[in-house]
């Protein structure tokens, strides 16, 4: 009789339909019965774990450390800041220009340089032309 309500009590804790005091009892009946069926012993085992488990303890971790405020972190940081607003005016200063004449010379170094970059996009353009114009007549022939 006892074994069948047992073996109905550990089907209903299998299914995760039991009460925490029925568990307590099938807790208790595996840790104290000595004789049980053989296709029981690894719930033996596994209430067995739970029992353990209870029972073991975990080292405390040591309290964190916490940062004190320091003078010279503040004097730190604000020499840090100061040199980051210094630097960045620095760098965008504009250049300074000496005379007019090396201005001049500049520019038209300048626009030498870009009528020379147009004249070679120009010389691709006519090539890229006359590749559309075998591409329009080869259309011609092919939808013929």
């Amino acid at each position: 009789m006892e074994s069948k309500k047992n073996k109905a009590l550990l089907e209903k804790y299998l299914d995760g339909k039991t009460s925490l005091s029925e568990e307590k009892y099938l807790s208790n009946y595996f840790k104290s019965t000595q004789i049980i069926p053989e296709n029981w012993e690894s719930y033996r085992m596994f209430f067995g774990y739970f029992d353990h488990a209870k029972t073991v303890q975990f080292p405390v971790s040591a309290k964190r450390k916490f940062i004190v405020f320091k003078p010279w972190m503040a004097a730190a940081a604000l020499i840090a800041v100061v040199l980051s607003i210094q630097l960045n005016t620095l760098s965008e200063q504009k250049p300074i220009i000496k005379n007019n004449a090396e201005v001049e010379l500049a520019f038209q170094q300048f626009k030498t340089n870009m009528k020379m970059v147009s004249n070679q996009l120009n010389k691709g353009t006519e090539k890229v032309i006359y590749l559309n114009y075998w591409n329009l007549t080869s259309q011609k022939i092919l939808n013929k």
